[in-house]
């Protein structure tokens, strides 16, 4: 029975996490029919809770003394037989990426073959000690142009590029804010990284209750304890009966319904706006890292992904209503972007090559 050890996952309080691993264990059940899937999260309560259809899933031990030790459950299961999938997207777009090599490694000395998956990679990051980890991979599986060129120009022979697996999420039905309304996600990690992110957003949810008969829909797509988009999206104000506050505690897919019935979206976070763009949807993204402005590039939405540190109220609201004269047309140029049926394919032959 072939055995699949995801890893790199934050938990499915983060519904882009949680979107990509669903969609990925979907994927690894059809390649691999019967195959056992154990699921290193961490929060494996987070996941259970929200039904992740892994035939295990183990968590790490916060004392741990060294990475290895950490994240020692997962290690123990990996035998050659098992394939490592790092399911995390971005982590090595953070300093932090050490921590995730070790189940690599110890991947690469149990013999079992060892893959970064649906990833990107942040160019700035690419030193010795980075290239020298990702150069060990039996395959990276980057989901944006960006990537795929910086660690090509680096000699790197074992990329291939591929679309973020969230894209092939099927949405789920669920009760919809009052229509027409425009979605905004809007993240603490933007307010972190940018003061004036917060005006910014007050302005458009100002603008967009004045100038259109539009609502407004607040769409949180992470929540976790400490990065709790529903913080930040509490800060936004306007009159209760065009501001609809999305709740908590929705699937992935739920989400996606609802940002697929929006007229325009502008997302803090890339999974929302990936969200968007798979259900056709023309939205804005923040972007401070390469998986935005790559994956918004390859959609042909590169004018959509708007620079965090630069952002202010003119910048945002000028995009979004340049954005709304051109919603049909931008519209039509995402349907006719490589569909879902397509991207699949490309997955799973990915998948099935390894």
């Amino acid at each position: 029975m072939k055995h699949y050890l995801l890893y790199g996952h934050g938990g499915a309080y983060n519904h882009g996490s949680e979107a990509s691993v669903r969609c990925t264990i979907a994927l690894l059940r059809r390649v691999s029919p019967g195959c056992r899937i154990t699921l290193c999260s961490h929060f494996p309560e987070q996941d259970r809770a929200f039904g992740i259809d892994a035939d295990e899933i183990v968590g790490r031990d916060t004392d741990g003394s060294t990475h290895a030790a950490v994240y020692a459950e997962a290690i123990r299961r990996i035998t050659p037989e098992t394939v490592c999938l790092s399911v995390g997207g971005d982590n090595y777009c953070y300093p932090n990426w050490q921590r995730y090599a070790a189940i690599h490694f110890a991947a690469l000395e149990r013999g079992a073959k060892s893959v970064l998956w649906s990833c990107s990679v942040e160019p700035s990051m690419l030193d010795e000690e980075m290239l020298g980890a990702l150069r060990t991979h039996h395959r990276i599986a980057v989901r944006e142009s960006l990537s795929y060129r910086a660690l090509t120009e680096r000699g790197l022979t074992n990329v291939v590029q591929t679309a973020d697996a969230a894209f092939l999420l099927p949405p789920q039905e669920t009760e919809l804010p009052p229509r027409p309304y425009a979605a905004l996600n809007l993240s603490p990690l933007a307010l972190r990284k940018h003061p004036l992110v917060l005006n910014a957003y007050q302005r458009l949810t100002d603008e967009i209750i004045e100038r259109t008969d539009w609502n407004v829909a607040l769409v949180p797509h992470v929540e976790m304890p400490s990065d709790n988009d529903c913080e930040a999206l509490s800060l936004l104000t306007g009159p209760e009966a065009r501001l609809y506050r999305v709740p908590p505690g929705l699937t992935a897919a739920q989400y996606k319904y609802i940002i697929g019935h929006a007229e325009l979206c502008a997302a803090a976070r890339t999974h929302a706006a990936i969200a968007a763009w798979s259900a056709g949807v023309p939205s804005l993204v923040l972007a401070y890292s390469a998986k935005a402005r790559g994956i918004a590039r390859d959609l042909g939405q590169e004018s959509c992904a708007l620079d965090l540190a630069t952002l202010d109220g003119a910048r945002l609201c000028g995009a979004f209503w340049e954005l709304a004269t051109e919603k049909v047309a931008v519209r039509a140029a995402l349907a006719g972007r490589k569909g879902t049926r397509e991207q699949a394919a490309e997955l799973t032959e990915c998948l099935s090559s390894i």
